[in-house]
């Protein structure tokens, strides 16, 4: 057989729609002995099966149709799946219900699965030889509780463990006592713009960087640096601040007057601008370099110069 295959569903039982004389609903016995009429005991009985001449009695067509919608009513219910409860005047009918016969509990999901024959113990029953369908295998609320409990486990060792962890640093470390007017160090962390920030817990003090340094004016910050420059063919080139000052500020400006490099010397300034004053602006300056070396002076330093500057000036 397939799954595919027509399994006679029973929509409907035969004879549903029956006029009332033709299908009777059958006996569980015959009404009246010997009257013909089927009942469930006899099925057609046995005067059906004599001739009338002799005395006997036809079948009749409503104790057929009878017959074909009781059977085709059981198993319409057998069609649907349905698995009925227990039946105590069923049970005694049949002699009691065979080992691994199911029925239904009285709530939905709930099945009982005999254990012996001829039982006739209701499920449930003290001494009842019926068993769960679902016996040996967890329930939900099972489940839960072990998860609950596994989760509990777990912490309890995570705590345990973090516990030794500590007491072991505890006792490989010993701290110092702080003098005092003195704090102790708690947390040592870098911020988003570099500086490292410590404290003790109740505060986050910065450590200063070389441009946070403080000068005699507050606003006033430094920055240290190295350029790497080629002089263009007249002896001027051009330095940017790695950060630009406030914008209108003219920062000043300190770099060595004269360099050593392999082979040469050079002399080395802060150019004027038109006006008679310092090229300086808040992103950078123009120097001048003039060089020489062996037994003649030169003037175009082309190759990388390597020159320190320290700048000052507002941000």
């Amino acid at each position: 057989m397939k799954s595919t295959d027509d399994r006679k569903m029973f929509g409907t039982p035969i004879g549903a729609q029956a006029v009332a004389g033709n299908i009777v609903s059958i006996p569980q016995t015959q009404t009246k002995a010997g009257d013909g009429t089927a009942s469930v005991a006899l099925g057609f009985p046995p005067e059906t099966f004599i001739a009338r001449a002799a005395g006997g009695e036809p079948p009749r067509g409503q104790d057929m149709n009878g017959l074909l919608n009781l059977l085709s009513s059981a198993i319409q219910v057998l069609q649907t799946g349905y698995l009925g409860p227990f039946d105590a005047t069923f049970a005694q009918s049949i002699g009691g219900y065979p080992a691994g016969a199911i029925v239904c509990g009285g709530t939905p999901g709930a099945f009982w699965v005999s254990m012996a024959d001829a039982n006739v113990s209701p499920p449930g029953a003290d001494g009842a030889m019926w068993q769960s369908l679902f016996n040996g295998l967890a329930t939900q609320a099972a489940l839960t509780l072990e998860a609950q409990q596994r989760s509990s486990a777990e912490q309890t060792l995570n705590t345990a463990i973090t516990d030794e962890t500590a007491a072991r640093l505890a006792a490989q470390y010993v701290p110092s006592v702080p003098a005092a007017g003195q704090t102790r160090i708690t947390s040592l962390v870098e911020n988003a713009d570099g500086r490292a920030v410590f404290g003790d817990g109740t505060n986050a003090p910065v450590l200063a960087n070389v441009a946070d340094l403080p000068l005699s004016d507050p606003t006033q910050k430094i920055q240290v640096f190295t350029a790497y420059v080629k002089f263009a063919s007249n002896g001027y080139t051009t330095i940017t601040f790695p950060k630009a000052f406030a914008p209108g500020v003219t920062p000043t400006v300190v770099l060595p007057s004269t360099q050593e490099q392999p082979g040469k010397w050079s002399f080395i300034g802060i150019a004027k601008a038109s006006d008679g004053t310092l090229s300086i602006s808040n992103t950078g300056f123009t120097i001048y370099g003039v060089g020489w070396g062996g037994s003649s002076n030169f003037y175009n330093l082309v190759e990388n110069n390597f020159i320190p500057v320290i700048a000052v000036g507002a941000f």
